[in-house]
């Protein structure tokens, strides 16, 4: 039976920055590393919206990214 160990976790926060040039869309992507591995849905996105509220573009898109180290 194969047991598995939380190593790391992180948020991504991805703002919309307006267009380029050729009116393709801009992303700004920010990540926030030392997320615990108890962290819920809602206490990200909780503080992911104060964390939006720094600045003044908008929230595109949020991920929680998670790495499990895996053994036998």
């Amino acid at each position: 039976m194969a047991n598995s160990n939380f190593k790391k976790a992180s948020i991504r926060l991805t703002f919309d920055n307006g267009f380029d040039a050729l009116g393709k869309p801009r992303k700004k992507v920010k990540a926030y590393h030392n997320v615990s591995d108890l962290a819920s849905a809602t206490g990200i996105f909780e503080s992911a919206r104060v964390l939006t509220e720094f600045g003044n573009k908008p929230l595109m898109d949020l991920e929680k990214q998670s790495s499990l180290s895996i053994y036998a």
